[in-house]
């Protein structure tokens, strides 16, 4: 019965990892250097704390920014600044329409 209740809050907390949006899986990573020549749309901000590990909270972290600049219209982002612990990932980014 206990290994039953760790399976559950496990499984509970996997769900809780950031999906792309369909705008988000159009979202690039690109360089500084690549962004000169695009629109830039504004700063975005991802960030997760309740992933199973920091593999997962980087990744879910990553798809918050992805989503963010596809909502914004854009499909590029520049990251300006992250950080990753054992408790939360941050990442902050400038979005861009290339």
């Amino acid at each position: 019965m206990r290994v039953v209740g760790i399976w559950l809050i496990l499984l509970g907390l996997s769900a809780c990892s950031t999906e792309l949006t369909q705008a988000g899986k159009s979202v690039r990573q690109v360089s500084l250097q690549t962004a000169n020549s695009c629109q830039f749309l504004g700063p975005v901000t991802g960030s997760e704390s309740m992933g199973l590990d920091e593999a997962m909270d980087v990744t879910s972290a990553f798809n918050k920014v992805r989503n963010s600049v596809g909502e914004l219209g854009g499909n590029a982002f520049v990251v300006s600044a992250s950080s990753t612990s054992s408790a939360t990932t941050v990442v902050q980014a400038d979005a861009y329409s290339c």
